[in-house]
């Protein structure tokens, strides 16, 4: 599924660039306590990451600090997404791993001289936002709420409603679940365990219902 980046970052109220090694924090100040939380959009060499994180700051938190909040903003919620016509950028990191995978393990290239070429990447991907270059058009490769992995048929749903809570006063991991049924591709599990296999899961979202659960405020 294709998306609008540029539209997207509007919609949380900023109007700066987005390019790559660019990081964008759109900040929802919550009255209550350990119910602020945040929205990170992440544009690394090879992909972006959109990303509602606990807290203000954007880093992430110890677990002590962490299991202080309502566990909609413990387990993580995250979109993936590789920009259109970044070709150039992609070549770049195929030669890189290549080098890397030859004799010595490192292509023969010093890591001061890996970060000057990091570094002169990063400068021509500004150069190109500036001259209007950088498209705004991503796909979307992986999209998690609350630790679930959605299934691709339910990405157009999530998407927009998770852009809808952009503009609000709070973003609701549970909303983004609203309408879209059997939406579950693989459970996710904690402590740093990967899921095995498919499971099929059948969400019921039910506000009245769920709302206190996930820390919703009362109105």
């Amino acid at each position: 599924m294709i998306v609008d980046i540029k539209s997207l970052i509007r919609k949380a109220g900023k109007e700066e660039q987005f390019y790559p090694g660019k990081r964008i924090l759109k900040r929802y100040s919550v009255p209550g306590e350990f119910k602020s939380h945040c929205v990170v959009f992440d544009w690394q060499t090879d992909k972006i990451k959109v990303e509602l994180k606990a807290g203000l700051s954007g880093r992430a938190l110890d677990t002590k600090d962490l299991k202080k909040y309502p566990v909609s903003y413990q387990a993580s919620t995250y979109l993936e997404l590789v920009a259109e016509n970044d070709d150039e950028i992609e070549d770049e990191d195929e030669d890189e791993t290549k080098g890397k995978s030859g004799k010595g393990g490192s292509g023969g290239k010093k890591p001061k001289q890996r970060k000057l070429e990091e570094s002169a990447l990063s400068l021509s991907a500004f150069d190109k936002v500036t001259e209007g270059q950088v498209s705004d058009k991503a796909t979307i490769t992986k999209f998690v709420v609350m630790g679930k992995e959605l299934a691709q048929e339910a990405y157009a749903t999530a998407f927009e409603n998770f852009k809808e809570q952009l503009s609000q006063t709070k973003v609701m991991a549970m909303d983004v679940m609203k309408d879209v049924g059997n939406i579950i591709k693989k459970a996710t599990p904690g402590g740093g365990l990967e899921a095995k296999g498919n499971e099929s899961v059948k969400y019921e979202y039910n506000t009245e219902r769920t709302a206190g659960l996930f820390g919703a405020m009362s109105p």
